[in-house]
């Protein structure tokens, strides 16, 4: 019975020196895998930035742009005034031309 007891020992320290080396290599992978983790976090870090920053000149170019088509809105108005007032003037020295020429 004695010999029965000790094998069953001899069985159970086998399994719990098993067990305790699976758990060291579970660890181990756990440790390898928070490394790897982490490399893959700092990746998407490095690959964030130029992306907000790309996101940022995207915005000011937006605005930019914006800010030219009211100008040319602008000037084109103004054109059409300017060309208008010509036309005015044109208009007014002609018919200052046809009064000299009456006289």
């Amino acid at each position: 019975n004695s010999d029965s007891f000790e094998s069953k020992v001899k069985d159970l320290e086998i399994e719990v020196t098993s067990s305790n080396n699976i758990l060291k290599k579970m660890e181990a992978a756990e440790g390898l895998q928070t490394e790897r983790e982490e490399k893959l976090e700092e990746n998407i870090r490095v690959l964030e930035q130029p992306k907000s920053e790309l996101s940022i000149r995207e915005e000011n170019a937006e605005r930019q742009i914006q800010v030219l088509e009211e100008n040319i809105l602008k000037l084109e108005t103004d054109l059409e005034k300017e060309q208008e007032a010509h036309n005015n003037t044109k208009d007014e020295l002609a018919a200052v031309n046809a009064e000299i020429d009456d006289i």
